[in-house]
Formats: C-alpha cells, structure tokens, sequence
C-alpha cells in the first residue's frame, strides 16, 4: 500500500515534477498552494489548480495574510515603489517561509493520516537557498518526529537532481511543462528576466 502524502504545489517546475513523481510512489490526499501575499500568488494558484487536474489530485489555497505585516519584503504585494530585477538571495527571501510550509502541511497531514509531505527542494537552488538543500530536510525530519503524532517526513523526489535534470525528468512523466510557472513579478506572462524566470528558460535549454 502506498503511503499518504500531502504535496506542496507552487506551480513551478521543481514542485510540478516532484508532485507527478509523488502521484506514483504516494497516494496523494491532496496539494496545497500558498497565498502569503506574494506577487505571483493569482498565477500560482491557477496554475497550480491545473497542475492538479492533470495529475488527477484535490487542490486547496491557503491563505497566510500576517505577512502583510512585512510590507518591506520585495517578493509581497505591500512593497511599493519599482521591484527591480529581483535577482539576489536579499531580494527574494520571504522570513521562515519554507518552515512555515512545512509546518502547516504538516497539520494537514497528521490531522488526515498522511505521512509524507511532499516538496519540490532541488540541489541546485540548495546552492543559494540553505532552506531548499538536504541539510535543512534532514533537520525539519527530526523536528517533525516530535511535533507529529504519526512521525510526519518531508521528501523531495527531485531533490538530487539540478534544473535542467528536473526538466527532462518532467518530459519523462509528460508533464505538460508549458503550464508551469515561475515568475516573481505575477504577471499573465512571465517576464523573462527575474531569476526565477532566467532559471526557467536555463533549464528549458533556450
């Protein structure tokens, strides 16, 4: 019998392909979406929902409206004035975020009985960002044996791999990879020249 997971969904590729991945080693309960007053949020979300059909799960959105009490961070809707290019780890990190995540989906899951949260962490944004390597999985799994009744573990199937690797392992699957989405700014059409985006046309090999 497969183990029950819970999946964290931003519509981005990393957590597209490692959620079609848990679709197969897990039975997916469901996956969520993170509102927490991001730029991008209405993109993610919708795009996420689609994601979901395609893979034959439930979705849900969660809001998480006390960041609107950070107006300072350029990645949330309450910055004013120009955003810039959104380039650099100072200018993308949201306080605890990807904790956070975890933590709330690990209510979900313990409450549901699932015993896996699933995320989309990789090796090469674990270059930049400490919260996405195996180091900061390893120590959130021990913290969560604590915390969970039921013993809740994060895993991240695309952990290992680099952009690019992830890219081809969502061709592998037939993804519809045209669906996903990784723009900071929020835009209808991703703008091609944040880092998320520069990230995404790198792995896309154009």
């Amino acid at each position: 019998m497969k183990p029950k997971s819970i999946i964290l969904l931003s519509g981005g590729l990393d957590s597209t392909v490692s959620a079609a991945i848990a679709c197969r080693r897990t039975d997916p309960l469901f996956a969520l979406t993170f509102d927490y007053g991001q730029h991008a949020a209405k993109m993610e979300i919708m795009v996420s929902k689609k994601t979901c059909r395609f893979l034959k799960i439930k979705h849900k959105a969660v809001r998480l409206p006390f960041f609107k009490e950070f107006p300072g961070l350029r990645l949330l809707r309450g910055k004013k004035g120009k955003l810039g290019r959104l380039d650099k780890l100072k200018d993308v990190w949201v306080p605890n975020r990807n904790a956070l995540f975890i933590n709330v989906a690990a209510c979900f899951a313990e409450y549901h009985g699932a015993r896996i949260i699933v995320t989309g962490f990789n090796r090469e944004e674990a270059q930049e960002f400490p919260d996405n390597s195996k180091r900061f999985v390893d120590s959130i799994n021990k913290m969560l044996k604590y915390s969970t009744l039921n013993k809740v573990r994060v895993r991240s199937y695309v952990l290992p791999y680099t952009k690019k690797e992830i890219y081809r392992l969502g061709q592998k699957y037939k993804i519809p990879l045209e669906n996903v989405y990784s723009c900071y700014l929020g835009g209808e059409d991703m703008c091609g020249e944040c880092a998320s985006c520069k990230r995404l046309i790198t792995a896309r090999g154009k």
